[in-house]
Protein backbone atom coordinates (compact mmCIF):
# COMPACT_ATOMS: atom_id res chain seq x y z
CA UNK A 1 0.00 0.00 0.00
CA UNK A 2 1.60 3.42 -1.01
CA UNK A 3 1.66 6.19 1.30
CA UNK A 4 -0.72 8.12 -0.31
CA UNK A 5 -3.37 4.58 -0.84
CA UNK A 6 -2.82 4.72 3.26
CA UNK A 7 -3.58 8.19 3.88
CA UNK A 8 -7.03 8.15 2.07
CA UNK A 9 -7.70 4.85 3.58
CA UNK A 10 -6.94 6.46 6.81
CA UNK A 11 -8.86 9.56 5.89
CA UNK A 12 -12.21 7.97 4.92
CA UNK A 13 -11.32 5.89 8.36
CA UNK A 14 -11.70 8.95 10.28
CA UNK A 15 -14.49 11.01 8.73
CA UNK A 16 -16.57 7.48 9.45
CA UNK A 17 -15.45 7.20 13.41
CA UNK A 18 -16.71 10.84 13.44
CA UNK A 19 -19.99 10.58 11.57
CA UNK A 20 -21.18 7.65 13.07
CA UNK A 21 -20.14 9.06 17.08
CA UNK A 22 -22.56 12.16 15.50
CA UNK A 23 -25.36 9.53 14.97
CA UNK A 24 -24.87 7.58 18.40
CA UNK A 25 -25.00 11.01 20.40
CA UNK A 26 -27.95 11.96 18.28
CA UNK A 27 -26.27 14.89 16.63
CA UNK A 28 -27.94 13.78 13.80
CA UNK A 29 -31.23 12.60 14.84
CA UNK A 30 -33.36 9.80 13.57
CA UNK A 31 -34.28 11.00 9.95
CA UNK A 32 -31.82 13.69 9.81
CA UNK A 33 -30.65 14.26 6.28
CA UNK A 34 -26.74 13.63 5.34
CA UNK A 35 -26.10 15.68 2.27
CA UNK A 36 -22.40 14.08 0.42
CA UNK A 37 -21.98 17.74 -0.80
CA UNK A 38 -22.39 19.20 2.80
CA UNK A 39 -20.40 16.58 4.33
CA UNK A 40 -16.93 17.23 1.64
CA UNK A 41 -17.46 20.63 1.79
CA UNK A 42 -16.79 20.12 6.12
CA UNK A 43 -14.30 18.01 5.69
CA UNK A 44 -12.84 19.41 3.39
CA UNK A 45 -12.64 16.29 0.32
CA UNK A 46 -14.07 14.96 -2.20
CA UNK A 47 -17.51 13.95 -2.75
CA UNK A 48 -15.55 10.14 -3.14
CA UNK A 49 -14.40 9.55 0.53
CA UNK A 50 -17.52 10.97 1.86
CA UNK A 51 -19.69 8.59 -0.61
CA UNK A 52 -17.31 5.45 1.02
CA UNK A 53 -17.94 6.36 4.23
CA UNK A 54 -21.57 6.88 3.78
CA UNK A 55 -22.01 3.08 2.03
CA UNK A 56 -19.94 1.74 5.03
CA UNK A 57 -22.77 3.82 7.12
CA UNK A 58 -25.47 1.87 5.23
CA UNK A 59 -24.18 -1.44 6.33
CA UNK A 60 -23.83 -0.83 9.47
CA UNK A 61 -27.63 0.11 9.73
CA UNK A 62 -27.17 3.46 11.11
CA UNK A 63 -28.20 5.22 7.72
CA UNK A 64 -30.59 4.86 4.67
CA UNK A 65 -30.29 5.66 1.19
CA UNK A 66 -33.60 6.35 -0.55
CA UNK A 67 -33.84 6.63 -4.23
CA UNK A 68 -34.16 9.98 -5.37
CA UNK A 69 -34.21 11.62 -1.68
CA UNK A 70 -30.81 11.40 -0.30
CA UNK A 71 -29.60 9.80 3.04
CA UNK A 72 -30.82 9.61 6.15
CA UNK A 73 -30.27 8.77 9.71
CA UNK A 74 -31.83 5.45 10.84
CA UNK A 75 -34.04 4.41 13.46
CA UNK A 76 -33.65 1.86 16.02
CA UNK A 77 -36.25 -0.41 16.66
CA UNK A 78 -36.16 -0.57 20.59
CA UNK A 79 -38.18 -4.09 20.23
CA UNK A 80 -35.47 -5.52 18.65
CA UNK A 81 -32.95 -4.86 21.10
CA UNK A 82 -33.42 -7.78 23.41
CA UNK A 83 -32.27 -9.85 20.49
CA UNK A 84 -29.03 -7.66 19.94
CA UNK A 85 -28.35 -7.56 23.66
CA UNK A 86 -28.84 -11.41 23.39
CA UNK A 87 -26.59 -11.06 20.65
CA UNK A 88 -24.03 -8.99 22.39
CA UNK A 89 -24.22 -11.14 25.74
CA UNK A 90 -22.81 -14.14 23.58
CA UNK A 91 -20.11 -12.41 21.81
CA UNK A 92 -18.70 -10.48 25.04
CA UNK A 93 -18.52 -14.49 26.41
CA UNK A 94 -16.49 -15.46 23.20
CA UNK A 95 -13.66 -12.87 23.79
CA UNK A 96 -12.14 -15.02 26.60
CA UNK A 97 -11.47 -17.93 23.63
CA UNK A 98 -10.11 -15.45 21.10
CA UNK A 99 -6.80 -15.12 22.30
CA UNK A 100 -6.93 -11.46 23.19
CA UNK A 101 -4.64 -8.78 23.61
CA UNK A 102 -2.68 -7.82 26.11
CA UNK A 103 -4.03 -4.36 26.76
CA UNK A 104 -1.61 -1.49 26.12
CA UNK A 105 -0.79 1.16 29.23
CA UNK A 106 -3.07 3.40 27.83
CA UNK A 107 -6.03 1.53 27.94
CA UNK A 108 -6.18 1.18 31.71
CA UNK A 109 -5.56 4.93 31.80
CA UNK A 110 -8.55 5.63 29.80
CA UNK A 111 -10.85 3.37 31.77
CA UNK A 112 -9.98 5.40 35.07
CA UNK A 113 -10.38 8.69 33.36
CA UNK A 114 -14.20 6.64 32.20
CA UNK A 115 -14.73 6.26 35.80
CA UNK A 116 -13.62 9.80 37.02
CA UNK A 117 -16.13 11.24 33.88
CA UNK A 118 -18.83 8.62 35.74
CA UNK A 119 -18.03 9.98 39.18
CA UNK A 120 -18.64 13.67 37.97
CA UNK A 121 -21.94 12.69 36.43
CA UNK A 122 -23.30 10.63 39.80
CA UNK A 123 -25.14 13.37 41.11
CA UNK A 124 -26.25 15.13 38.20
CA UNK A 125 -27.98 12.72 35.62
CA UNK A 126 -26.80 14.06 32.01
CA UNK A 127 -27.80 11.29 29.22
CA UNK A 128 -24.60 12.40 26.63
CA UNK A 129 -22.27 12.02 29.08
CA UNK A 130 -23.26 8.43 30.34
CA UNK A 131 -23.51 7.86 26.07
CA UNK A 132 -19.61 9.23 25.92
CA UNK A 133 -18.75 6.56 28.44
CA UNK A 134 -20.58 3.68 28.03
CA UNK A 135 -19.12 4.24 23.87
CA UNK A 136 -15.06 4.88 25.33
CA UNK A 137 -15.93 1.56 27.59
CA UNK A 138 -16.94 0.16 24.38
CA UNK A 139 -13.86 1.05 22.27
CA UNK A 140 -11.50 -0.43 25.27
CA UNK A 141 -12.90 -4.11 25.19
CA UNK A 142 -12.48 -4.32 21.74
CA UNK A 143 -8.95 -2.68 21.76
CA UNK A 144 -8.14 -6.25 23.38
CA UNK A 145 -10.03 -8.39 20.94
CA UNK A 146 -7.47 -10.33 18.49
CA UNK A 147 -10.00 -12.46 16.27
CA UNK A 148 -11.15 -9.62 13.45
CA UNK A 149 -14.44 -11.07 12.30
CA UNK A 150 -15.24 -11.16 16.27
CA UNK A 151 -14.30 -7.26 16.33
CA UNK A 152 -16.27 -6.48 13.37
CA UNK A 153 -19.75 -8.10 14.43
CA UNK A 154 -19.15 -6.38 18.08
CA UNK A 155 -18.32 -3.18 16.88
CA UNK A 156 -21.22 -3.24 14.95
CA UNK A 157 -23.88 -4.73 17.12
CA UNK A 158 -22.65 -1.91 19.90
CA UNK A 159 -23.25 1.12 17.24
CA UNK A 160 -26.44 -0.31 16.83
CA UNK A 161 -28.18 0.21 19.70
CA UNK A 162 -25.55 3.12 21.45
CA UNK A 163 -28.59 5.47 21.05
CA UNK A 164 -30.68 4.00 23.06
CA UNK A 165 -29.75 5.36 26.48
CA UNK A 166 -31.02 8.75 25.31
CA UNK A 167 -34.23 7.23 25.38
CA UNK A 168 -34.46 4.77 28.18
CA UNK A 169 -32.55 6.79 30.63
CA UNK A 170 -35.17 9.08 31.76
CA UNK A 171 -37.30 5.97 32.28
CA UNK A 172 -34.52 4.26 34.73
CA UNK A 173 -33.16 4.69 37.46
CA UNK A 174 -30.37 6.72 36.79
CA UNK A 175 -28.03 5.80 40.13
CA UNK A 176 -28.44 2.20 38.98
CA UNK A 177 -27.59 2.20 36.03
CA UNK A 178 -24.39 5.06 36.67
CA UNK A 179 -23.78 2.41 39.06
CA UNK A 180 -23.55 -0.47 37.27
CA UNK A 181 -21.24 0.83 34.35
CA UNK A 182 -19.07 2.00 37.18
CA UNK A 183 -18.93 -1.24 39.08
CA UNK A 184 -17.57 -2.53 35.55
CA UNK A 185 -15.51 -0.20 34.68
CA UNK A 186 -13.67 -0.11 38.16
CA UNK A 187 -13.46 -4.08 37.76
CA UNK A 188 -12.46 -4.44 34.13
CA UNK A 189 -9.34 -1.86 35.35
CA UNK A 190 -8.57 -3.59 38.41
CA UNK A 191 -8.34 -7.63 36.17
CA UNK A 192 -6.33 -5.68 33.44
CA UNK A 193 -3.87 -4.05 36.04
CA UNK A 194 -3.21 -7.41 37.24
CA UNK A 195 -2.76 -8.68 33.63
CA UNK A 196 -5.86 -11.22 34.04
CA UNK A 197 -7.03 -10.45 30.14
CA UNK A 198 -9.10 -13.53 29.98
CA UNK A 199 -11.51 -11.94 32.18
CA UNK A 200 -12.65 -9.19 30.42
CA UNK A 201 -15.11 -11.25 28.05
CA UNK A 202 -16.66 -12.46 30.85
CA UNK A 203 -17.03 -9.12 33.20
CA UNK A 204 -18.21 -7.21 30.02
CA UNK A 205 -20.74 -10.36 29.40
CA UNK A 206 -22.28 -10.20 32.80
CA UNK A 207 -23.15 -6.38 32.48
CA UNK A 208 -24.32 -6.75 29.16
CA UNK A 209 -26.71 -9.36 30.73
CA UNK A 210 -27.52 -7.03 33.67
CA UNK A 211 -29.13 -4.12 30.73
CA UNK A 212 -30.89 -7.45 29.10
CA UNK A 213 -32.66 -8.74 31.51
CA UNK A 214 -34.09 -5.05 32.33
CA UNK A 215 -34.77 -4.91 28.55
CA UNK A 216 -36.62 -7.90 28.68
CA UNK A 217 -38.45 -6.71 31.80
CA UNK A 218 -39.75 -3.30 29.98
CA UNK A 219 -43.01 -3.93 28.14
CA UNK A 220 -43.49 -0.20 26.86
CA UNK A 221 -40.15 -1.04 24.32
CA UNK A 222 -42.91 -3.47 21.87
CA UNK A 223 -44.53 -0.25 21.11
CA UNK A 224 -41.78 2.45 20.69
CA UNK A 225 -39.31 3.58 18.75
CA UNK A 226 -36.37 5.98 18.97
CA UNK A 227 -38.06 7.99 16.72
CA UNK A 228 -40.23 9.27 20.36
CA UNK A 229 -37.09 10.88 21.09
CA UNK A 230 -36.94 13.92 18.78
Amino acid sequence: MTDNTANKVGLVDEIYETLRERICLLDYPPGCALRERTLAEEFRVSRTPIRAVLQRLEKDGLIVSHQGRGTTVTTVDLADLRDIYFMRVHLADAIAHSHPHTPKPDVIAELERLEQLAEAVRHKPNYRTFAQITIGLHKQVQSIIRNKALKEFSDQLFYQTARIWFLLLPDLNWSEELEDVLEELRTLRRQLAQGNVAVVGRIHSTYLSLVLSRLENAEQLDAISLETAE
